[in-house]
């Protein structure tokens, strides 16, 4: 057990695990998109489960696992490493990034929602962000300063993801669904202008 642990505790084998929680991250995600009906529209299922089809919710539905995921590494070794909150922080930054930039790229082409498209875009997303992170994690060679500013910003971005599910802005663009054309829990099918869900 000591072995196992002193093993995984190796940027080597934090660099392995990542590239293979590229597919499981995927599936996580995409699991997230029914929580919130699997849970009777819970309001804490909420902050980590797609509520409505807007792009915020979809990008939520992929910062989350792998959130997660950076958070076992740091707690089972990634904490010996000072580049490795700065390369968190790039990696979750690029998911919203990427999301957007490519799905407003191929409808673009389109011209309207792919299914199957959206969920590629999901995994390649998940596989770009895993990618920076193991990148920057071997190449930067961090100071305090980086740490302490990629630290900042990753604050910023929790705290925005932990808010605008419950209090999204109103802004027409990435937070609102496009079907029901209203924000948040509200434009949930099944909760609409219910004041209860709020």
């Amino acid at each position: 057990m000591c072995i196992a642990v002193s093993l995984f505790m190796t940027l080597e084998s934090i660099t392995v695990l990542s590239w293979w929680m590229i597919f499981p991250l995927g599936i996580v995600g995409s699991l997230l998109h029914f929580a919130f009906d699997w849970t009777g529209h819970n309001r804490w299922a909420a902050i980590f489960s797609a509520v409505n089809e807007s792009y915020w919710e979809h990008i939520k539905i992929a910062i989350w696992p792998t959130m997660l995921l950076q958070v076992i590494l740091f707690a089972a070794g990634g904490y010996q490493y000072p580049a490795f909150i700065p390369a968190a922080t790039i990696a979750l930054y690029s998911l919203p990034i990427s999301m957007v930039g490519l799905v407003f790229l191929y409808k673009m082409i389109t011209k309207r929602n792919v299914l199957w498209l959206d969920i590629g875009i999901f995994f390649v997303i998940i596989a770009l962000a895993q990618t920076l992170f193991i990148v920057v994690l071997e190449q930067l060679a961090a100071t305090s300063v980086t740490i302490v500013l990629a630290a900042l910003f990753l604050a910023g971005l929790i705290a925005a993801f932990l808010r605008f599910t419950l209090r999204p802005p109103q802004e027409p663009d990435v937070f609102i669904d496009p079907i029901t054309q209203k924000y948040g829990m509200h434009a949930h099918p099944d909760i609409g202008s219910d004041s209860s869900a709020s």
